[in-house]
């Protein structure tokens, strides 16, 4: 891991997360606007995205409200669609901390094991 570009935050969920599957793989990934207090009266409002098992994991148990760290690595890019510079936080880890829905999350975890579990029966019937 490269220490030189590592960044944590500690806040709250401002809006509904964001999820989708995107690209030709279908990868999984999430979008979220986290506000962190700086202690001063003061709030900065940053940008999370998260892919792969990180994002399917997470999202169904995050909602608006929810407090969490993050540990993530900034990245900045040009938006393919406009001539705009987006400034993001692709996470790594995300830690919860508050208000965390635990029962939908739970009940998507046990669905996706599910459909793991599955998989690898159907994989092995194959063969």
């Amino acid at each position: 891991m490269a220490w030189n570009n590592d960044c944590r935050f500690i806040g709250n969920i401002t809006h509904p997360p964001h999820f989708q599957r995107v690209g030709p793989s279908l990868l999984p990934f999430m979008r979220l606007y986290l506000a962190v207090d700086d202690g001063k009266d003061k709030t900065s409002y940053v940008r999370v995205v998260a892919y792969g098992d990180l994002a399917l994991q997470a999202y169904p148990y995050l909602q608006t409200g929810s407090k969490i760290m993050v540990q993530a690595r900034y990245r900045q890019r040009r938006r393919h669609d406009k001539d705009e510079i987006v400034h993001e936080f692709v996470a790594d880890h995300i830690v919860f901390l508050d208000k965390i829905n635990w029962e939908r999350g739970n009940a998507a975890r046990n669905n996706w094991l599910g459909e793991q579990n599955t998989e690898a029966i159907g994989a092995t019937e194959s063969t």
